[in-house]
């Protein structure tokens, strides 16, 4: 799959409620980036309710959108080997899972749409795992995701799946549907001294959490949190 077809969060990463913060973003945060976002170098590090890194247009026109498209969330890694403890049923969980919780967190505040059109805000999230200067890039899309819980049964995450969730990033952007005009974008990661993820209960219930923090941002920031 090539690299523009394969960009499909975060969310979060773009929606939260604080204004653009002028700290620079860690040159160590960006340095070697996945490639997922067009550029990096207009994020800033976010403030204390805000996702790590972030750039919103300080002119986008937040309350002319009313409706979000959301494309299928992508995994990205650096090549198929380079996760192979990890099975690939589980690595599609978590991309529907994450899925999953954005989908219907979205859904409490706006009507979540499947085409391009006026007033549409297009949605787009990736799980990374990968840097952009890696000689192979492998990517794997969510194969939808309904916004119901999970049916799969709970149980404990690998330890190999645990250390990647712990490592990866969350990245994302916000466009207006029709124009592609970029209006935010984020990268987001897992806090140092967070608690630990042990169980597929756990990671649903912190997608929960997060898609609910950053989505009541967006909905804030839109005016559709009424």
């Amino acid at each position: 799959m090539s690299r523009a077809l394969a960009i499909a969060l975060g969310l979060a990463v773009l929606a939260g409620c604080s204004a653009r913060q002028d700290k620079p973003a860690p040159a160590a945060a960006t340095a070697d980036a996945s490639g997922f976002l067009d550029d990096y170098s207009a994020l800033r590090a976010g403030g204390p309710d805000d996702v790590l890194l972030v750039y919103r247009d300080p002119n986008a026109d937040w309350q002319a959108y009313d409706k979000v498209l959301l494309e299928p969330v992508t995994l990205w890694r650096s090549g198929k080997k380079s996760l192979a403890p990890i099975s690939e049923d589980d690595l599609l969980r978590l991309a529907n899972d994450f899925e999953a919780a954005v989908r219907q967190r979205l859904g409490a505040s706006f009507p979540v749409v499947d085409t391009p059109g006026p007033g549409v805000l297009l949605v787009r999230l990736g799980i990374t795992e990968a840097r952009a200067s890696d000689p192979v890039l492998d990517v794997l899309t969510a194969t939808g995701a309904s916004g119901e819980p999970a049916t799969q049964k709970d149980g404990p995450l690998s330890p190999e799946l645990q250390t990647f969730i712990a490592s990866a990033a969350i990245e994302g952007e916000l466009r207006d549907a029709t124009t592609g005009l970029l209006l935010a974008q984020g990268v987001d990661r897992r806090r140092a001294g967070a608690p630990p993820i042990d169980t597929w209960g756990d990671l649903e219930r912190v997608f929960a959490r997060w898609a609910d923090r950053v989505c009541s941002g967006l909905a804030t920031r839109t005016g559709r949190d009424s």
